[in-house]
């Protein structure tokens, strides 16, 4: 017999994520609540109960939009806001101030299956959608929102996806908050902010949308000496997008690996 499905949305957004600072916040919620949202996570859960508990261990079959199969009860946290990195921060069109660094990407709400498995479900909101939030995916695991639970009332946390690098922003200090930003710093403890984008700016600004890297169809991947390049990670794609690990089409669930590398940018 199918297990019930339990959705508790908890409340717990942070006070940077409050629903004054986020667009819509009341309609992401029910988008959470919607039976779309929760078919989907469902069988996620089911998926990666089945590849192992790093969600990947190896590539899962997709799973068909009507095969749910048993629905595995879950708790569903209140979305709060990831944010990357601001392309004209990364071209110097913007000043290297706290406002310009970064830009609101996705809403991450935490799934907690019954048996414990965490998963991230990740909302989108796009001009092709009219502005509202839409499911785009879920990843396993509960990084993105670790990571942005570290922000505090001073500070915002923002992630470089293109080597899944995540920091906090305090005044005007970038300090890393896993290896690989460690490794985006060059080993330093901290950065000025002026100096970070001159870091992302060596590194991204000849490989943005529209130029001649990204015409030539070069948009591989990039990494770091040090660091090894997150699952379908591009240059050529600011987003949290390069790092989902489920993505929807027709109803059905894919998931991939989250150890595939990519090639390296030359």
């Amino acid at each position: 017999m199918a297990a019930a499905l339990s959705t508790a949305l908890s409340g717990q957004a942070q006070a940077a994520d409050a629903p004054s600072a986020i667009p819509d916040y009341e309609g992401a919620r029910q988008v959470l609540q919607t039976t779309q949202v929760h078919n989907a996570v469902s069988r996620f859960l089911n998926v990666t109960a089945n590849v192992g508990a790093d969600g990947g261990s190896g590539a899962a079959a997709p799973t068909a939009a009507g095969a749910h199969g048993d629905q595995q009860a879950f708790n569903l946290n209140d979305p709060v806001a990831l944010y990357e990195l601001a392309p004209d921060f990364v071209t110097g069109k913007a000043k290297p101030t706290a406002g310009n660094v970064a830009r609101l990407s996705y809403l991450a709400s935490l799934a907690t299956g019954a048996n414990g498995h965490k998963a991230t479900v990740l909302l989108s909101s796009t001009a092709k959608s009219g502005g509202s939030w839409h499911l785009a995916g879920v990843r396993d695991g509960d990084s993105d929102v670790s990571y942005e639970q570290q922000t505090t009332g001073r500070s915002m946390v923002f992630t470089e996806p293109q080597i899944h690098a995540w920091y906090r922003l305090n005044d005007n200090t970038v300090e890393p908050l896993n290896r690989e930003a460690a490794s985006g710093l060059r080993g330093k403890r901290a950065v000025t902010l002026a100096d970070y984008q001159k870091l992302v700016h060596s590194r991204y600004a000849d490989k943005l949308p529209g130029s001649g890297y990204d015409r030539k169809g070069l948009a591989g991947g990039y990494g770091l000496a040090s660091t090894p390049s997150p699952p379908s990670s591009s240059p050529t794609r600011l987003g949290v997008a390069g790092v989902v690990a489920a993505a929807f089409a027709g109803g059905a669930i894919t998931v991939w690996r989250r150890n595939r590398r990519r090639p390296q940018a030359s």
